[in-house]
């Protein structure tokens, strides 16, 4: 028997919103919670059998059932405009993996299934319909199942005939008849008051149906017959409005709905665009056959000869992601001689390879240059000589490609002759090494592949400027993070273990009390449990409209921290448990034998440029509560070296909006050496003597004008109403109107490129900015606003930490660069180098870039990583 599949779109939407964190986002600050949980969800509906499939959408605010009733759904929230922003996404989506979506107008989602479904049970088909709805029972027949959504995909109720009977006690049929008896708050149906579930129930396993019960509403006694006598034309109006249509007229054929292959490389860069790393590593990719890539397997160090020559490119290929951890399999080599596979052993035994990878004046083009320097130097060599690396460049051409494999960056220039790594290796349980040849064959691919695309690459960057971008900046800093990453960072076991010891005491101690305070034995880290606690046991009013569960995020339990006692302590309690999960044990479990942790920077990740640090995140240790500063105590200084030091950048995103955007009145300040905060207090509030309230909203507005902010956004930073953050914000343009110029300038600018740029001519793409949907306009307006700022500093970190780099080496410190955080630089301190360490590092700090105002930097010395910060 063929199968149908019907989603009900708007449904699955909303679930996938509410049922993942409102806070997850891309690194372009785009919501991707309901994408992310939509996408999610129909990957996993369509791993089974089927022969067609539609999803059905609302197309809008106003319905044939609005003829009838003109305040039908009145009552409903309106969307979230984190959600809205979203919709286009998932379309898009939908449109590429080529699944039929439907909408049309005057007609609601359930109407299309319901019509669909019967047609295609007409035409010998079962029909399988997914949602939340339980509207869609009445259209259970023998081949019709409705599937209830309850968790995402994974928890199902399939509704037969013989289940909602066995579940209701009265057939699917007679479903519609039990909405019209119980109505419903959320269409804004009546039906007959103080009717329930049960009672309904019980009425119609007696009387059949809603008519006859109607026709016998004088026998039935006391109240209930007395409000059926009296609403029963509301009762009447609620199962019109309520049955859904199976045959009006539209404009879609089960042809339309047909299996269809999706479009797997548009699919790949749109699940790069949105940086669902997850959702890539599971797509099952076969390996093609093509046409063998010629190659010669070098064994013998006499036949290096042709191999070793300028402006090579160079492939060192590992198994594994993290570098750290694993060896060199193969080192594969394209020039004008051919291309060549280098068997790892002849590293250790060829001195002439060994001085041709160390060489600083013989070209090398590269892969991720920073990997292979680490593998490197792994082994005692240090590479020198980059002339190219197309991970980079590729990255400064189009930061939003976001991705590291090597032929996903092959993609960019329309070439396919490579491989996918999970083509060769396989992915999960299934990973494996490949035969030999099968290995050499990849290599030797991606060898020629970097030959052939530097010209592309760099064609590209020099059509906008962006050379310099490559060679004095990111390729420079490659080497720098590579240094970084292979010293790593000393870890204080007993101190570790010592925090560990007394974290797990106080989850423990936070456990009993909210237990005891709830007088129930619950997972507290259970979103379901804890939501039934709070606004079902202890009766917390909940603060917003409840969909099929409760929801126990930060921002719900923030709103009702005043309403019960228990509260705080499922917030102190959610804290300290993601402490000691993710950075205590986090940090315990990625520590090397050398005692030390070895963070990955990811160099060509962000779409700002800024870095970011994994396994472990050395980024991410919040320095906000006292628990989250104290764990880097734990981080102490290698063996040799006496304390840390630490500059940090002081307001740089403020300085460079003020010299980007010529800001009078804060380059002014600045060059004063004023409290920027205050003195904006006093501007636009508009006295002189403020209180400490007036400068944290000050700062907030400050801050937040550099990240696009909204009112609302700022009333809600600020607990204030909207209406007085949108006061606060007109009185800030109209007191350094200059920014407002410079934000209007930088979108009409964007509209008209489709990017905008830092000062060193980073760009950052924009197509939002063009969408049809309002929301995502505005989202691209603050991208727009933004990118250029945050990006600009981001620029002058890195170059003043190759300004450092340079002159420690110059004046031969010891004493080295750690870890970067954002706009905080980290050192390990030589003995005896302190004042000179100082003193080179706030002159590379303070002079690494021209600005219309000073870049100042805030430092410390201290014994561990949280005495200096």
């Amino acid at each position: 028997m063929k199968r149908m599949i019907i989603v009900d779109g708007n449904s699955l939407m909303y679930r996938a919103f509410y049922g993942l964190k409102a806070e997850t986002k891309n690194s372009k600050g785009l919501p991707t919670n309901a994408i992310y949980g939509f996408v999610r969800m129909i990957n996993n509906l369509i791993n089974t059998e089927y022969d067609n499939i539609l999803v059905a959408f609302d197309a809008g605010k106003k319905t044939i059932r609005h003829q009838l009733m003109e305040d039908y759904k009145a009552g409903r929230s309106p969307m979230p405009d984190e959600f809205r922003m979203q919709i286009p996404y998932i379309k898009q989506y939908l449109d590429l993996m080529r699944i039929k979506q439907y909408e049309q107008d005057l007609y609601e989602a359930d109407d299309i299934i319901g019509t669909m479904s019967k047609v295609a049970e007409e035409n010998g088909y079962h029909v399988d319909i997914y949602s939340s709805d339980k509207d869609l029972l009445q259209l259970i027949s023998d081949n019709v199942t409705v599937h209830m959504n309850k968790k995402g995909m994974t928890e199902i109720e399939s509704y037969t005939p013989a289940y909602f009977l066995e579940k209701y006690g009265i057939n699917s049929t007679q479903f519609v008849d039990l909405k019209a008896l119980m109505g419903d708050k959320s269409d804004n149906l009546i039906g007959i008051p103080n009717v329930g579930e049960k009672s309904g129930i019980k009425l119609l396993q007696q009387y059949n149906t809603l008519e006859n019960i109607i026709d016998h509403k004088d026998e039935i006694k006391g109240a209930l017959g007395e409000n059926i006598r009296t609403y029963y034309e509301s009762a009447i109006l609620t199962k019109k409005m309520a049955t859904i249509l199976r045959s009006f007229d539209i404009k879609l054929t089960l042809d339309d709905t047909k299996k269809k292959e999706c479009n797997m490389d548009e699919l790949l860069k749109f699940y790069n665009e949105l940086e669902f790393k997850s959702l890539l590593k599971n797509i099952e990719i076969e390996t093609p056959i093509s046409v063998e890539k010629e190659y010669v397997v070098i064994k013998d160090s006499n036949d290096l000869d042709k191999v070793l020559v300028n402006n090579s490119s160079l492939i060192f290929e590992t198994y594994e992601y993290n570098y750290h951890k694993c060896p060199i399999l193969a080192i594969g080599v394209a020039n004008q001689n051919g291309v060549f596979i280098i068997d790892p052993n002849l590293i250790y035994s060829n001195m002439d390879l060994m001085f041709y990878l160390q060489d600083k004046n013989i070209k090398k083009n590269i892969f991720d240059y920073k990997k292979s320097y680490v593998l490197l130097k792994r082994l005692g060599i240090e590479l020198n000589g980059i002339d190219f690396d197309l991970l980079l460049a590729s990255y400064i051409i189009n930061p939003s490609i976001n991705q590291d494999e090597f032929r996903g960056i092959a993609t960019m220039y329309s070439y396919d002759d490579c491989y996918f790594d999970e083509q060769i290796y396989g992915k999960g349980a299934k990973k494996h090494m490949p035969e030999l040849d099968l290995l050499y064959q990849h290599i030797a691919k991606k060898a020629d592949a970097l030959m052939k695309l530097k010209p592309l690459a760099i064609k590209r960057l020099e059509e906008h400027d962006q050379l310099k971008l490559l060679n004095e900046i990111e390729i420079p800093l490659s080497k720098i993070l590579g240094n970084m990453e292979f010293n790593g960072m000393k870890i204080d076991m007993e101190e570790l273990n010592n925090q560990a010891t007394n974290l797990e005491a106080d989850i423990k101690n936070l456990e009993n009390t909210i237990k005891t305070i709830a007088n129930k034995d619950f997972n507290i880290a259970s979103p379901k449990q804890l939501g039934e606690v709070l606004f079902e046991d202890l009766g917390i009013p909940y603060p917003k409209k409840k969909g099929n569960s409760y929801s126990t995020d930060i921002d719900i339990l923030n709103s009702i921290k005043d309403k019960h006692e228990i509260v705080k302590y499922v917030i102190e309690y959610r804290a300290k448990t993601k402490l000691y999960s993710t950075y205590l044990i986090g940090i315990k479990e990625a520590i090397y034998p050398d005692g030390k942790v070895h963070t990955i920077f990811q160099q060509a990740l962000t779409n700002t440029g800024r870095l970011s640090s994994i396994e472990p995140n050395l980024q991410n240790i919040s320095i906000r509560t006292e628990e989250g500063h104290k764990i880097r105590k734990i981080f102490i200084p290698s063996e040799g070296y006496k304390s840390f030091y630490s500059a940090d950048y002081s307001q740089i995103e403020l300085r460079v909006l003020a010299s980007i955007a010529n800001v009078k009145g804060l380059i002014n300040a600045f060059n004063n050496g004023e409290d920027i905060h205050a003195e904006t207090a006093k501007k636009v509030f508009g006295k002189e003597e403020i209180t400490p309230l007036d400068r944290r909203r000050a700062k907030a507005v400050n801050f937040g004008i550099v990240y696009g902010i909204s009112a609302f956004g700022l009333a809600q930073d600020l607990g204030i109403k909207t209406w007085e953050a949108d006061q606060f914000i007109k009185k800030y343009y109209e007191t350094y109107p200059e920014i407002k110029e410079y934000m209007d300038s930088s979108i009409n600018s964007c509209k008209l490129n489709g990017y905008v740029k830092t000062l060193e001519n980073r760009i950052r793409y924009v197509p939002e900015m063009n969408s049809n949907n309002y929301m995502i306009r505005e989202f691209a307006k603050r991208v727009a606003m933004n990118a250029p700022i945050q990006g600009s500093a981001a620029d002058i970190i890195k170059i003043a930490m190759i300004k450092v780099s340079n002159s420690l080496e110059a004046n031969n410190l010891k004493s080295r660069m750690i870890v970067q955080v954002h706009d905080e630089l980290v050192f390990e301190v030589y003995p005896g180098e302190e004042e000179k360490l100082q003193s080179i590092v706030r002159d590379s700090m303070q002079n690494a870039y021209k600005l219309s105002v000073p870049l100042i930097v805030d430092d410390s010395f201290g014994t561990n990583w949280y005495e200096v910060k």
